[in-house]
């Protein structure tokens, strides 16, 4: 049988590399060898792409900007697929943005801006792909993604590209049923409405500079919020950093992660933390504040090991 880069070859049009480091591919500046790694930058590439490591068995993994992810200091064992596929559409009789998953979502909430359109500002400053802010329902300011996504075209077991519309996608605190099935998103239909751009602007302006204040700068290697805020049984939610603060996280280190001064739920790397060193720290904070609260602190941060796949 053929080496599966020349079936992949053969298959996509895409060549694959072999032995890529991950850390170049990571927030965190973190992480092993993939096996094989490949970057789409369209719809099609990335349904080939997906479909061909689908038929041939072959373990695969989807990474979008790279934030909010942790790979193993082992690197990766399959395929590594870096989506870039970015096309953006407004369509004004229905309100509604159409955006390839692949899209930097820094970029969406500028084109609102500048087109003005109102209903994302609260998506400022927040890293990442359109796609990866889907599956984790990522937001801010009380408020996610999920709440302003009318539909999502995703790829069936079969191949075939279908739509999902908003109540079926399971959107929750920080997570989607896409994170629990690792359903591949294609394109995200997002609600806008036409406002005014100078208020916009400032909407947008305000949110950037809350996050300013409160996150590391966007140089420092981490990869966000490590940990969710929890829920108690009467629907309250926590803040993870102040039960981190008050718990004696300030100044945790191991090897060379450490929590970040100016916010305790950020582990940061010091330059050359390892996976172990970053994994090691997080179960420490979430014995500190079990010990404290009697709560168990639930990751945001997703942990990659190298036998992952999303087969």
């Amino acid at each position: 049988m053929q080496p599966f880069e020349q079936i992949f070859l053969a298959e996509t049009g895409l060549k694959l590399e072999a032995g890529v480091p991950l850390a170049a591919y990571s927030s965190f500046k973190i992480g092993g060898p993939a096996r094989f790694f490949t970057e789409v930058t369209n719809l099609d590439q990335l349904v080939k792409a997906i479909g061909t490591a689908r038929q041939y068995r072959f373990p695969f993994y989807l990474i979008g900007g790279g934030y909010n992810l942790l790979f193993d200091d082992a690197g990766y064992q399959g395929l590594i697929i870096r989506n870039k596929a970015s096309a953006i559409s407004y369509h004004p009789d229905q309100g509604l943005l159409a955006i390839d998953s692949g899209s930097d979502l820094q970029t969406v909430v500028k084109m609102t801006v500048s087109s003005g359109l109102t209903g994302l500002e609260f998506l400022a400053g927040i890293p990442g792909t359109v796609g990866g802010a889907i599956y984790g329902n990522a937001g801010a300011f009380g408020r996610a993604i999920g709440e302003k996504t009318t539909g999502v075209l995703t790829l069936d077991s079969e191949g075939q590209p279908v739509s999902l519309n908003q109540p079926s996608l399971g959107f929750g605190y920080r997570s989607s049923n896409f994170k629990k099935n690792h359903q591949p998103i294609l394109k995200a239909f997002l609600s806008v409405a036409p406002g005014e751009k100078d208020e916009i602007d400032q909407l947008v302006k305000g949110y950037l500079e809350q996050r300013r204040r409160r996150h590391p700068p966007r140089t420092t290697a981490c990869a966000g919020s490590y940990f969710k805020n929890p829920v108690l049984p009467d629907g309250q939610r926590l803040a993870a950093g102040l039960l981190l603060e008050k718990s004696g996280a300030k100044g945790m280190q191991v090897g060379q992660a450490a929590v970040y001064s100016g916010h305790c739920n950020f582990i940061i790397n010091l330059g050359g933390a390892t996976a172990r060193d970053v994994l090691e720290l997080a179960r420490r904070l979430q014995e500190k504040v079990q010990e404290n609260y009697g709560l168990w602190l639930e990751e945001e941060v997703i942990f990659v090991p190298a036998d992952a796949s999303m087969l």
